[in-house]
């Protein structure tokens, strides 16, 4: 146990340093390139809520690395106080090293996605915010804006009903609403045109200022209207409640909700359930990649200490990056299930990292 506890703290504390050295050159180098955006009257505080809320959303992205550099050095330094040749002296394999360093991973990782879904989407949303409204110009405002605009357009999950809501109501509740049922030969067959809508306690619908159309067959059409009227469609009340914004700035169950409505709907899922894969996907990565780390700074013949665990650490991290990349690519070209794109990089370096410690043993 005391091995144990040793080593799973030496690999945070690497992990710490190395997390903290990325993070301070990442911003420093951040403020430097928008150096020429950030400013006018006032700017000093919103810079510094920026950078506060950025500094969240960055800890998610540098952290697998930071954590694979953490298992090298970790590692690495057994080899340099020749802790490793007494271990192996006493019949103990590489497995004892591996697992605390992997436990320690594998802890910081789950507190990574904990954290992440508790403080990160929202600080993300609030960065994009401070960017775009208050240091961007042009383009970045406008696709920061486009992002937040709710959805109109809907398709009913059968395909034979589309609904236009043209905005919302304060409390829930829809304006300028028309629905417009199908044939199964896509000819119109009836349109309701209705100034609201508001969902009912028995799942229906309430719309006011109604005016319903049939169509024949024939192309005669029949016109009825009221005040108001109630309707059963099969969407009931909150199959509309879509949330505008980015996939990465909505936490895990509102992006499983969504991906649900949004596949009701007729709405494009793909980015939506790729983002909830990876964002369990993405820090656990480090677990592997960690494996993979202590197997080459275990190997024979190994030369150095820091800088070797530095090279081997960034040469994982580039791996997993550009793997990632691969699959996610062929996951929004639909060439890959979503789920299956965020997790297959996890179980390939899963792979190559127990071959690796095995012949490591």
């Amino acid at each position: 146990m005391t091995l144990f506890l040793h080593l799973a703290a030496r690999t945070l504390r690497a992990a710490l340093a190395a997390f903290a050295g990325v993070l301070t050159i990442f911003l420093a180098v951040d403020l430097l390139d928008s150096a020429g955006v950030i400013g006018g009257p006032g700017w000093l505080w919103p810079a510094i809520l920026l950078y506060a809320n950025k500094a969240a959303v960055v800890a998610h992205e540098i952290a697998p690395g930071a954590l694979l550099l953490g298992a090298a050095v970790a590692t690495s330094g057994l080899r340099q106080t020749r802790e490793w040749t007494a271990l192996r002296a006493l019949g103990l394999g590489p497995g004892r090293v591996a697992g605390p360093v992997l436990a320690a991973t594998l802890a910081a990782a789950v507190a990574l996605v904990i954290f992440h879904d508790a403080v990160g989407v929202e600080a993300a949303q609030r960065a994009d915010e401070i960017e775009a409204v208050r240091f961007a110009h042009g383009q970045g405002y406008r696709r920061w804006l486009a992002w937040q605009q709710p959805k109109r357009w809907f398709r009913g999950g059968d395909g034979r009903r589309v609904y236009h809501l043209r905005g919302t109501l304060p409390g829930g509740g829809f304006e300028g609403v028309t629905v417009l049922e199908l044939t199964p030969d896509f000819r119109l067959a009836r349109r309701i045109d209705a100034g609201r809508m508001f969902g009912t306690a028995d799942g229906g619908w309430r719309l006011e200022g109604v005016e319903e159309r049939r169509f024949a067959a024939d192309g005669a059409s029949q016109v009825e209207r009221a005040p108001v009227r109630t309707y059963r469609f099969d969407e009931p009340p909150g199959s509309f409640d879509l949330r505008p914004g980015r996939p990465s700035q909505m936490r895990l169950g509102v992006l499983a909700e969504q991906v649900a409505l949004r596949a009701r709907l007729g709405q494009p899922t793909v980015e939506f359930a790729l983002e909830r894969g990876n964002r369990l996907a993405y820090p656990l990565v480090a677990v592997p990649g960690a494996l993979l780390a202590v197997a080459l700074a275990l190997r024979r013949r190994r030369r150095g200490h820091v800088a070797t665990a530095l090279l081997e650490a960034v040469g994982i991290s580039l791996s997993i990056w550009a793997a990632q990349g691969i699959c996610l690519g062929l996951g929004l070209s639909g060439r890959l299930p979503p789920l299956l794109a965020a997790w297959l990089p996890d179980l390939l370096l899963l792979g190559i990292g127990g071959w690796a410690i095995r012949r490591t043993r």
